[in-house]
């Protein structure tokens, strides 16, 4: 008896530190609907992790109070808000950085040829 006792509490110590399963709260659902909402009046395109480890990208076409509307290459897909970890779009100053970078290596590269073309 005394050993089928220390078992318990053992066995309830341990358990008592595993984490719950972590499922997405109404806040979090709240934060996607805003960000979806937001998708939809900027009509940027998206990258989508989903809780089952998918990653969707597309354009949020429509929105209701439970699931949205996903238009990518692999077709629609409707998903629950429940479902997305984490919704994200490229931020326009990270475009703007990548156009400057391009045409400040062109003209680097245009200036190195020009340089060894006077000098022959």
């Amino acid at each position: 008896m005394k050993k089928l006792f220390t078992a318990f509490l053992v066995f309830m110590f341990f358990c008592s530190q595993l984490p719950a399963a972590s499922g997405p709260d109404q806040q979090h659902n709240d934060k996607i609907k805003k960000k979806v909402a937001e998708c939809i009046a900027h009509s940027r395109r998206v990258t989508i992790e989903t809780y089952d480890d998918r990653l969707l990208q597309g354009s949020v076409d429509e929105a209701g109070p439970d699931t949205f509307v996903l238009i990518g290459s692999g077709g629609m897909t409707k998903l629950k808000y429940s479902d997305v970890k984490n919704i994200k779009w490229p931020s326009p100053h990270v475009k703007t950085g990548i156009v400057i970078a391009i045409v400040v290596g062109g003209l680097v590269g245009l200036t190195v040829l020009l340089g060894r073309g006077l000098r022959e």
